[in-house]
């Protein structure tokens, strides 16, 4: 057993996604520092049985907060279950939370997120960069704004609905941070701070919508101690879907911008494994499958 594990999950829709993240753990020799384990989310799992020996623990996931909305599905549980990720895989000193739709690169990109998390309770990602835009196709015109100003109106809305006024306002202009990759103390009271305020914003819920919450609950609390949390850097959650045309050199991605850092994870946000993206290589565009 390590000190430290990455947790992820999947369901049946999801699995190309999960299997090409674990591959990529694998090349990038993530897993010679962390264990992996599975959070399995549908009533029949047979299709994570060829991962098995890849993965040093796999467990059933549970509904541990209540949903009074109706239509309850179980790929929720990757949201819900997240808060309790200690609780199903105890014993590890850092637990590094992966979406499925991410792909590790780089070996330096799971070794940044345990660094930054050495000194502060939690390391995660805002949502902003110089290269992130916003792209609108309304009249023909595609217009680009900085990534807070897109989500900023979502955010006020909802912040206000399923918590109060003045948090939306405190927190209208302040960066959405990604809770598709974080790592999180063991010991770091925002466990159970996350539990309460995601089952709080639940309890205000009328339809499934509100299984949204689960970042707007854990930005709230990333807001109320902020001293406790650690920046990553964007190239250790890179949001495909949102940025500008990434660079390829030979085999490593690079961001669009100046001074073209690479990218240790890239996450494919908002994208089906079989979509394309566009990449620039050699100043020619280029599309490339998510199935690379």
């Amino acid at each position: 057993m390590k000190k430290n594990v990455i947790v992820t999950g999947s369901d049946k829709k999801y699995y190309p996604f999960l299997k090409n993240l674990v591959n990529s753990l694998i090349k990038s020799n993530s897993l010679d520092i962390c264990d992996l384990c599975i959070l399995d989310v549908e009533d029949n799992s047979q299709y994570l049985e060829e991962l098995d020996s890849k993965i040093t623990k796999k467990k059933k996931a549970n509904f541990n907060l209540n949903i009074f909305f109706k239509d309850r599905q179980d790929w929720f549980k990757l949201l819900t279950e997240r808060p309790f990720m200690k609780d199903y895989f105890p014993g590890y000193d850092k637990y590094i939370w992966m979406d499925a739709d991410t792909e590790v690169l780089s070996n330096d990109g799971i070794k940044n997120i345990i660094d930054a998390c050495e000194d502060k309770d939690l390391a995660i990602a805002p949502e902003i960069n110089e290269s992130y835009v916003f792209k609108s196709s309304k009249f023909g015109i595609k217009k680009i704004f900085k990534s807070y100003y897109k989500i900023s109106g979502w955010s006020f809305k909802n912040y206000r609905k399923y918590f109060s006024d003045r948090i939306g306002e405190d927190l209208f202009f302040k960066p959405l941070f990604n809770n598709g990759i974080f790592c999180l103390k063991s010991t770091s009271k925002i466990w159970d701070l996350w539990k309460t305020e995601y089952q709080g914003a639940l309890n205000k819920a009328k339809t499934s919508y509100g299984i949204k919450t689960d970042q707007l609950s854990l930005n709230k609390i990333i807001y109320e101690n902020f001293e406790k949390i650690s920046i990553l850097d964007s190239t250790n959650n890179w949001l495909v879907s949102r940025s500008e045309k990434i660079k390829r050199i030979n085999n490593d991605f690079f961001t669009p911008s100046f001074p073209n850092r690479k990218i240790n994870i890239l996450h494919y946000t908002q994208l089906n494994f079989d979509d394309n993206f566009i990449i620039e290589e050699k100043n020619i565009e280029k599309k490339i499958s998510i199935k690379k």
